[in-house]
Formats: C-alpha cells, structure tokens, sequence
C-alpha cells in the first residue's frame, strides 16, 4: 500500500480543493497519469500517480485538503484493496460517505467567488454536483433578501490580502519615477502587430525592456533569504499582474529575455482569458522574479504596487498621458507620456540602482527598435 500525499501547490493556502478524480476509486492504474483535479485559490492542477495499482480514494471530489495529506492510496492489486476494506473500522472512500460534500464545477466556483457565496451555502443545497444555474439561484435569493451587514471576501481575495499584509509587514519599500515619452515606442507596438497578427502593446514592450535589463541589474530579480543574504537568478521570469474582473492573478513570463515581442503577446492574451475563465495552472503563476504592474486604464497616471515577498522590486506603468511641447522651431508638438515607476526593497536596492533601472528601462523605451 502506498499514500498518496498531496503536494504544496501555493504557499499562500492552507488548504485545497479536491474538485474532481480523473480515475474511479477501485480503478486501475497502468503508471505515471493524471489522478486528480486540485483547485487552489490561484489555479487547478492536476495530481499524478507515482506508480501503478489500485486507487482506493480517501478523500471525495468537492472536499477540503491540506498540503501534505493522504488523499488516496494505491494497492497492488483489488485483492489487497478488500482487504484493507473489510478490516477498516470505517468505508475507505470518503466519496461514498453520506457527509461528502458536493462536487463544484469550474465555473459555479468561479461565479460563488464573485459574488462570495460561502462553502456552507454552496453545500447547503443538497447537489451532487454543483454547476452554475444553482450559484444564479443562489445569487438571486440573496439580491432580494434583506440586506446583510456586509458579505465573505471570496477565497481568493482572502489570499491576495495575505499577500499584501505580508508585503506590508515585512518589505520595506521605497519607490521612484521616471517619465517616458513613449511615441516610438507605440509606433513599434503597431508595426509588430501589423506583422505578425499578434497583440503587441506598451505592457509587451516593457516586459521585454526589463528582462533585457537582468544582466546589468541582478539585485532587481533578486530574493532576501532568511539569513540576509541575495540569492541572484540565471534568467528574467517576469511576472505580470492581471485582473480580468474575477480576481488579481500573476502570471509569469518565463525567460522573458529571450522571446520575441509577438511572442510575449501571445502569452499575455493567453493569461489574460486563463485570467476570466479562472484556468490558470500553478506551473503558470510560479518562478517570478520580478514584477511588471500595468495601470494603464485611461487617466490613471502613477501606480505604487506592492513588492511581491520573495521579490526585491515591482516595475508600474500608468496610462498614456499627451503633453505638448514645443519643439526646437518652436512649434507645438504632441508628445506621448507615460509614468514609469519602481517600488524596491530597501534593504537590497538602494535608490541610486532604483534610478539606474529606471532610466535603462526608459531608453529602451524612447529607442525601442531592440524590442521587437
């Protein structure tokens, strides 16, 4: 017999979903395959066995996990199965047991969160399988109750809110600015989506800038350990912030350095439906070592994000802002301005390396011709 443990999918949870088994319990197992759906408060992932045999489930679809449970076991034959079974004081499958909670899809769990329907709410109606009709019922009955004190934060802004607290409590930032003038840059954006029927925006552009930049500033995508000291990257994994109205996800760039513009693009198109519909995988949102935060809705000028705990700085950008100026005849010219800023860790970054970054990033912008 041998457990199956459920691995740390997201050092910010303490606890899963267990949404669905990919394999019935009793079902027979040829190796390594996919055993089981695990929704965190950030993505779905998929357990895999370790080996061939029996499944005997001990925890059912819908349920609670922990990091580091046993939620199954794998027996090398139906034989050894029964038994385990009939000398068990209770039934072995947690699935098959009257208090087993509903099964939730995807989307009633996404949908539940939006609007911070509970998991004794979701339990409470008696389902099987909870889909997304239910949750609108649900949805609807609580619009016209009564209005209530206030309503649950969904899972996942609970867990963005540790984050936060952490950063808040154990980084202490400090930040600087720069402004760009980013018409070439946008000219690019245009040509390379032209091209190559890709998406390039600013935020493409920038992302690119800052992973060629890894090299000349190491302390950037840096980590503090715990005993003081740096531990530098080999490559630029640039994460982005992303909220697509369900909830602030970060996905991750990796080797940011490497990829074309059109490229990136078509990553963060890619996120940012992963971003609606809820669907990211946790080898998705893991490896950033720096942060880029967009904060490009229209009249928003600066941002001051969080450091990301593990990280050393987070790189914003506001909203294009045009600005005339005269230009060396003295006739008015528009030009195309955006605020580039920098939220550091002090005790690794200083400001002059803050500023150094910054207007690196800046020429790379203002001469962009290195980024498609």
């Amino acid at each position: 017999m041998i457990g199956i443990e459920l691995p740390t999918l997201n050092t910010n949870d303490s606890s899963y979903t267990l949404v669905e088994w990919l394999v019935p319990d009793g079902g027979s197992i040829e190796g390594e395959e996919p055993l089981a759906v695990v929704e965190t408060s950030k993505a779905s992932e998929e357990i895999e066995s370790t080996g061939p045999g029996i499944l005997h489930v001990l925890v059912g679809g819908g349920q609670e996990c922990r990091p580091g449970q046993t939620i199954a076991y794998l027996f090398e034959s139906a034989e050894e199965r029964d038994s385990y079974r009939a000398s068990a004081a209770t039934p072995a499958a947690a699935s098959e047991s009257p208090g087993a909670g509903p099964s939730i899809t995807n989307a009633a769990r996404a949908l539940a969160d939006r609007h911070g329907v509970s998991e004794a709410e979701l339990r409470g109606l008696g389902r099987t399988v909870v889909r997304t009709a239910d949750v609108e019922a649900l949805v609807r009955r609580a619009a016209s109750a009564p209005a209530s004190p206030g309503r649950q934060l969904s899972k996942r802004q609970r867990t963005v809110g540790a984050v936060v607290t952490e950063s808040m409590r154990t980084v202490p930032a400090a930040a600087a600015y720069a402004k760009v003038d980013v018409g070439q840059a946008e000219e690019l954006a245009r040509q390379l989506s032209e091209r190559t029927g890709s998406f390039v925006s600013l935020p493409v552009l920038l992302i690119k800038a800052v992973a060629r930049r890894h090299a000349a500033h190491p302390l950037m995508f840096a980590a503090l350990t715990d005993d003081g000291a740096v531990r530098e990257s080999e490559r630029a994994h640039v994460g982005v912030t992303m909220d697509a109205g369900r909830g602030l996800y970060t996905p991750v760039v990796h080797d940011a350095a490497e990829l074309s513009g059109d490229r990136i693009a078509d990553l963060l198109t890619g996120f940012r439906s992963k971003a609606f519909r809820g669907t990211f995988q946790a080898g998705e949102l893991t490896g950033a070592n720096i942060m880029v935060a967009p904060h490009t809705t229209e009249g928003m000028v600066l941002a001051t994000p969080i450091v990301f705990p593990g990280q050393t700085c987070v790189v914003s950008v506001g909203a294009v802002d045009d600005q005339v100026l005269l230009d060396a005849q003295g006739a008015p010219r528009t030009h195309r301005f955006v605020h580039l800023g920098l939220v550091y860790d002090h005790r690794v970054v200083n400001g002059r390396d803050a500023m150094a970054l910054l207007k690196d990033v800046k020429e790379e912008l203002e001469a962009p011709a290195a980024l498609g």
